[in-house]
């Protein structure tokens, strides 16, 4: 059977449902590591299936607080998507439980999360700025850390945990370093970085787009 509601409650010790939880809640900030930095440094906006979300990425370098204009469907939905698909193929495997069922949850808010590392204190709920106080989440100045030169580091965008010790191991250059050695695919340059190169068209287009939205903002706060 699938579907076992009895598996969503978590039985046994509570240390062990503890241990368990906090595994999860660090997998999923090690799985949206894997997913950025796959992003930000392979492929482009042409390539088949993850094209459009590479693209996103190159737009977010280029304008950061471009997350905070959309909505939250457009800043969440390619995470949902994919949570719901780990929550699918789990449960076709087996694992459907109230673990798999955390793991979806977390995994789905990555980039809500992250949204809100790039808004203002009074843009946030007095709770959320309490989850970044406390830690629960990613803070806006750990965050910065990845927006900082050279941008090749601290991928892990939903809490301040897993990056430093990703960092210490210099897991990320490590793995580029196998993939280069056994595929001779080398990191994408960051078109972002000052003296690279112009703004992409299609990037000032964007800012064009969204001009009159940013003065009614500033009308409505005045």
């Amino acid at each position: 059977m699938f579907f076992d509601p009895v598996s969503l409650v978590p039985v046994g010790p509570w240390w062990s449902v503890l241990v368990q939880a906090i595994g999860i809640y660090l997998l999923v900030d090690f799985i949206s590591g894997i997913l950025h930095w796959s992003e930000d440094r392979y492929g482009s906006e042409t390539t088949p299936l993850f094209g459009n979300a590479i693209k996103k990425n190159i737009l977010h370098h280029h304008r950061p607080r471009h997350i905070t204009r959309i909505t939250l469907w457009d800043a969440m939905g390619t995470t949902a998507f994919i949570a719901l698909g780990i929550f699918a193929v789990g449960t076709l495997l087996g694992l459907f439980g109230w673990q798999l069922l955390l793991l979806s949850l977390l995994g789905m808010n990555v980039n809500t999360v992250h949204r809100w590392a790039h808004s203002t204190p009074r843009d946030l709920h007095w709770m959320i700025r309490a989850l970044q106080k406390a830690r629960v989440i990613q803070t806006p100045q750990h965050h910065a850390l990845h927006h900082g030169l050279p941008r090749v580091t601290h991928y892990c965008a939903f809490t301040n945990w897993m990056n430093p010790v990703l960092e210490r191991l210099r897991f990320w250059r490590g793995a580029e370093r196998c993939i280069a050695t056994l595929t001779g695919i080398h990191p994408r340059e960051d078109d972002s970085l000052p003296g690279s190169g112009p703004t992409p068209q299609w990037v000032l287009e964007l800012d064009q787009k969204f001009k009159p939205s940013a003065r009614e903002r500033r009308a409505a706060e005045a």
